[in-house]
């Protein structure tokens, strides 16, 4: 394989990003119940609940999200609570009411309220330098860290430093040392960069003043104190927690891929303050009252009022991070997620708090109203929770039940199919979009760069994206009436990019097909055996490189790419495709994962694009850097289309601009580039691929060769769904 597959990237992020730890909590004394209430015995008109329940069993029904819970408690009573769409799509189980979510980024709140305490204690200072507790912090960046620059995001580090399997950590204080370790984006104290690294520094403190695990001072001091007995930081056996937890998704509207189910092994072996707590509505909801209520859950008093204004001030302003709720601004306080508006001195004054989490859960408290609202999904890469806050401002907030904007305009399927096509970005002539009709609205799609959902706006001909109002398209008519061009916002200056429509004198794609299988020598494969390739994989923006070797053939593939001691293996067989790494084991592929990893094939790649797509089209020709590259758009099955750059002189493919899916992360645009292409057996292979991905916390991969050897004797299960200790061979020596 000459370039980074897309399965083993996958496999990659999973591992050392999107990961989860949990365990059995002991039984605790019962906290506030939340008793069933008759919404007008609150205030809360039932109308509002039955929009809001309306609206949510939409998201499921357009795709938004795989499955979840809303619930509403107003003055410590339930007046709503649902439970919408899948607990497991595929097994056809639907969602059940109080399941066991990972709340992800929603442990963050819990550490912050350790640190909280420790203050109260006197056992630490909000400016007590980290490595007068963590001693390996003591360098010439670290060294000017504070526990106030890990509780606001303010220490410099990235989002995350893990650089290796977490089995590979005897405890936080690891991952804290590879933190310790990292080259600071930026001056502490200088400006907001959200973290996890700092999150999960701030447990390695915790454990470290108390002498014991973070997650059992979690457990004695917040979760039974506080009666949340569902809620656990270590999964381990506890089969009857599983039995509650949803099956975990991604991708985004529209895309959902399987991740994860309660019957894998659980993916974290460690307690991450970061991300790794499982809880119910029920029991966070019971977390909100102890800030709520100064500090107090019934007469037991655990924080200080003093520790609850620390904890929601208005440290760092959010910026762009888009927000639903009125004339609010969000920033971060110490673990917090807080809403404020001006006060009266000019300074903001807190609103609301909360928090949220990547696989789709919210939270939000509204402490003078005594108004919670919790938004669970087991969902990741959904934008339903920040879209859903403008319905819960207008209808619980102000109280607007007869506001325009809840009649949403529904577009016909004419309407629809009238504007879905392909439009060229006038500003870059090798950028286009595709709009394609979607439940009630529109995707947008730009190869390499994003992939975006919008729905019907009041206005006839525009839409809107489904989270961000600011972000927008309309369509433009001829004299005609006929749709001829893009109108669009997309966060810059206002663009209109004109309809494509076939442009003469371009080759035929069976022409160009032809051109690039010569040039590659692709139809030079048969002879040649299994090829074995051998060299380095650099995740560049993770500061993470190891070797990496693939073998292929005709129709089969073998890669493997080890960093340290973690191990990453993906098998591609005919019509199937296997990962196998340390977060997952042994997963075979399916759907448009399954899909989009076949096609990473080097027979495919640089073969036979008629073979394996369902359309291949020449769009254009132009020139750049010296050559006359045409523009080859390929459209799969299932998985979204890619833009193929041809030189058409050598016929060489140069470059890749795709969108690719994720697991635990989404649907991501990557630009990949060919380079120091050299003759083997009489085929081209590229020596040097470089791939850029649109999401900052991927970055830039490079993947270099070294070796190549052709006629490779390999055992007879080197192609063979991987064994479950990845003990497969690469192939023999000769």
């Amino acid at each position: 394989m000459p370039h980074l597959s897309r399965a083993l990237f996958a496999c990659i992020i999973l591992t050392v990003c999107l990961t989860t730890i949990l365990a059995e909590a002991p039984a605790g004394p019962a906290g506030p119940a939340f008793p069933d209430a008759d919404p007008a015995s609150t205030g809360i008109p039932a109308r509002a609940l039955e929009i809001l329940s309306g609206r949510v069993q939409e998201l499921v029904d357009n795709q938004e999200i795989v499955g979840g819970e809303l619930v509403i408690i107003q003055n410590r009573r339930t007046v709503f609570r649902e439970a919408f769409g899948w607990k497991d799509r595929e097994a056809g189980q639907t969602m059940e009411v109080d399941a066991v979510y990972c709340v992800r980024s929603m442990t963050k709140p819990l550490v912050g309220t350790a640190i909280q305490m420790l203050i109260d204690e006197n056992r630490l200072r909000l400016d007590t330098p980290v490595h007068e507790i963590l001693p390996f912090f003591a360098g010439p960046q670290t060294g000017k860290i504070t526990v106030r620059h890990l509780m606001n995001h303010t220490g410099g580090f990235p989002f995350t430093t893990i650089g290796k399997p977490l089995a590979e950590y005897a405890d936080l204080a690891g991952i804290a040392a590879e933190a310790a370790g990292t080259e600071l984006l930026f001056e502490p104290g200088s400006r907001f960069e959200y973290s996890d690294a700092g999150s999960d520094t701030l447990g390695a403190i915790v454990a470290k003043i108390t002498g014991s695990p973070v997650e059992r001072f979690i457990q004695e001091r917040i979760l039974d104190p506080m009666g949340m007995t569902d809620t656990v930081p270590l999964l381990g056996d506890n089969d009857k927690v599983k039995a509650r937890i949803p099956s975990a998704y991604s991708g985004g509207t529209g895309s959902w891929t399987k991740h994860w189910e309660p019957t894998d092994p659980p993916i974290f072996p460690i307690f991450l303050t970061s991300q790794s707590l499982f809880s119910t509505t029920t029991d966070y909801a019971r977390f909100l009252t102890l800030w709520m209520d100064q500090g107090k859950t019934g007469d037991r008093r655990l924080l200080s009022p003093e520790a609850v204004e620390r904890g929601l001030e208005t440290a760092s302003s959010m910026g762009e991070y888009p927000v639903g709720f009125g004339d609010l601004d969000l920033y971060y306080g110490q673990q917090w997620m807080v809403y404020a508006g001006p006060g009266e001195d000019g300074s903001p004054k807190p609103v609301l708090f909360g928090h949220n989490g990547s696989d789709g859960t919210h939270a939000w408290a509204w402490p003078e109203r005594d108004l919670m609202v919790l938004f669970f999904t087991q969902s990741r890469g959904t934008m339903a929770g920040i879209g859903l806050e403008s319905l819960l401002q207008t209808l619980l907030i102000d109280g607007k039940l007869d506001d325009p904007s809840l009649n949403r305009r529904v577009p016909t399927k004419e309407e629809l199919q009238q504007v879905a096509g392909m439009y060229w970005d006038e500003t870059n002539a090798v950028a286009y979009y595709i709009v394609t009709p979607r439940e009630n609205g529109l995707t947008v799609e730009r190869p390499g760069s994003m992939h975006l959902v919008f729905k019907a706006d009041k206005t006839p001909g525009r839409f809107v994206h489904e989270v961000n109002p600011q972000v927008w398209v309309e369509f433009l008519r001829s004299e005609s009436g006929a749709v001829d061009s893009m109108r669009y916002a997309f966060g810059g200056p206002l663009e209109t990019g004109p309809r494509y429509t076939t442009v003469d004198g371009l080759p035929s794609a069976e022409e160009i097909v032809a051109r690039v299988m010569e040039a590659h020598g692709a139809d030079r494969l048969p002879e040649l055996g299994v090829v074995r390739v051998s060299g380095t994989l650099n995740y560049e923006t993770r500061k993470m490189a190891g070797p990496m070797t693939t073998l292929f053939d005709t129709n089969r593939e073998r890669t493997e790419v080890r960093f340290d001691s973690m191990t990453q293996i993906v098998v591609k067989s005919g019509d199937r495709a296997w990962s196998d790494n340390p977060a997952t084991g042994v997963q075979e592929l399916d759907g448009e994962l399954r899909e989009q990893t076949l096609l990473d094939r080097y027979h495919v790649r640089f073969g036979d694009w008629t073979q394996h797509y369902e359309s291949v089209e020449v769009l254009k020709r132009l020139e750049a850097g010296g050559s006359t590259i045409l523009l080859v758009r390929v459209v799969p099955r299932e998985s979204p289309g890619a833009t193929m750059y041809v030189d058409e002189e050598t016929g060489l493919l140069r470059r890749i601009d795709s969108l690719v899916l994720i697991p635990g992360l989404g649907i991501a645009g990557v630009k990949t580039q060919f380079h120091d292409y050299r003759d083997v057996g009489g085929m081209q292979i590229p020596f040097r691929v470089e791939s850029q991905f649109a999401t900052p916390m991927i970055g830039k991969v490079v993947n270099t060769l070294e070796t190549v050897e052709t006629g490779v004797e390999v055992s007879a299960d080197t192609f063979a769904e991987p064994s479950s200790k990845g003990e497969n061979d690469l192939g023999k020596e000769d």
